[in-house]
């Protein structure tokens, strides 16, 4: 009989993984070792512009715990690597840091795509993961029992823009995005939403990961002509839409772009073009959540640069993982992975609640526009500071 992630975890650890995490906790006992904490982020390559924001709200929890004494009375060392986006580096990586680094502790990667992969190193070496970049319910859903998710679900980020499409009466919707993990978890629950809500799908293609040149695609929907656009993007392609479908001169009543508006670079790139522009986000800057303020503004002094939600969720995953620690009394894997499974926590992305397969069920995802080279949360409607700018302005008014 298969056994539950509830059962897997009360199960006994086989005598050779013993031995493997076994060296891993002598290892951690060293007296005046710093707790070393190993990962890597996307530096380069397709991801690098959300990524290091991921990895500063890293860098930032590890400087704040070692100004309050670290954790088990000892400082932490953050180690990490670039993998460059790329899910085959990031295996490698995490093998070195674990056989060769001999890390304590491991944090997860950015995306989606690169995650999925690296958890099962995370699996194979019985190290608890907290995942602030894999927001795919694919990667928790494998029987999988020492990954935990540090953020919201992917397939509720549309909900929002959908739900403010159907407020206003429009029907019809072009789903698009990069074709890797993320983007086709994103847009995975499109159908669904749109039978329960009354609107058609006229247009469903994605496009190539690391695609350079969104011309056809932005066409193709414009023969569509759809009321809304619901494209999964990052960063880069989010802006490359924008730009094709600006060319192509077309304007849906609204337009949404994954996670890639969310960025303060989407902004600054696109200026007056940004403006109506809706994302996603798991967090904002204005949540009253227990110490939020002061990460903001602290995060802000160190960087030169507001942090945005990749950076919240990294910074909020290892609030909990810390938190495990310190309620645990010592770095045993199997003892860690047993907390962060039951445990709910307040931290400034909201609630930390996981459900049996490790999957986020706590925090909220909320819908952010542009709008006068700001982004100003409309969706839910009880975080909302503004009410949602609709329709898109046409080209003429940007």
């Amino acid at each position: 009989m298969k056994q539950t992630r509830r059962q897997m975890i009360g199960s006994t650890a086989v005598a050779g993984a013993a031995l493997v995490v076994g060296s891993s906790f002598a290892r951690a006992r060293a007296a005046g070792r710093p707790i070393v904490i190993g990962g890597t982020i996307s530096e380069t390559g397709a991801y690098a512009n959300s990524a290091k924001f991921q990895l500063r709200g890293y860098q930032y929890w590890v400087k704040q715990q070692n100004a309050k004494g670290g954790l088990l009375g000892r400082q932490l060392e953050l180690k990490t690597y670039d993998d460059a986006s790329d899910a085959a580096n990031a295996v490698r990586l995490y093998q070195r840091l674990i056989d060769q680094d001999h890390v304590d502790l491991i944090v997860g990667p950015y995306s989606s795509e690169v995650t999925a992969s690296v958890a099962n190193v995370s699996q194979q070496h019985k190290m608890v993961m907290m995942g602030p970049g894999g927001s795919s319910p694919k990667i928790y859903s494998r029987g999988l029992t020492y990954i935990f998710q540090g953020i919201q679900q992917s397939p509720l980020y549309i909900k929002g823009p959908m739900e403010i499409a159907k407020e206003h009466g429009y029907k019809t919707i072009a789903v698009s995005g990069e074709d890797s993990l993320f983007p086709r978890s994103v847009v995975a629950g499109a159908a669904g939403y749109a039978k329960e809500m009354g609107m058609t799908i006229v247009f469903d293609q994605l496009y190539p990961h690391n695609a350079s040149d969104y011309t056809s695609i932005a066409q193709k929907i414009k023969e569509a002509n759809p009321d809304v656009v619901l494209s999964a993007c990052y960063l880069p392609d989010s802006i490359g839409l924008l730009r094709a479908l600006k060319q192509a001169n077309f304007a849906p009543k609204i337009l949404y772009e994954g996670v890639g508006p969310t960025e303060p670079n989407f902004g600054q790139q696109n200026g007056k073009d940004a403006d109506g522009v809706m994302g996603t986000a798991n967090w904002s800057a204005e949540l009253k959540t227990a110490g939020n303020a002061e990460f903001v503004k602290g995060f802000t002094a160190d960087f030169g640069t507001p942090p945005d939600y990749h950076a919240a969720a990294a910074f909020g995953g290892l609030e909990v993982l810390g938190a495990a620690i310190t309620k645990v009394g010592s770095l045993d894997q199997d003892k860690l992975r047993d907390e962060l499974s039951v445990m709910t926590m307040r931290t400034i992305m909201g609630t930390y609640k996981v459900d049996k397969n490790g999957s986020q069920v706590g925090y909220a995802a909320m819908v952010l526009q542009w709008k006068n080279g700001k982004q100003f949360v409309i969706y839910p409607k009880d975080e909302a500071q503004m009410t949602a700018m609709v329709p898109f302005p046409s080209w003429s008014t940007h």
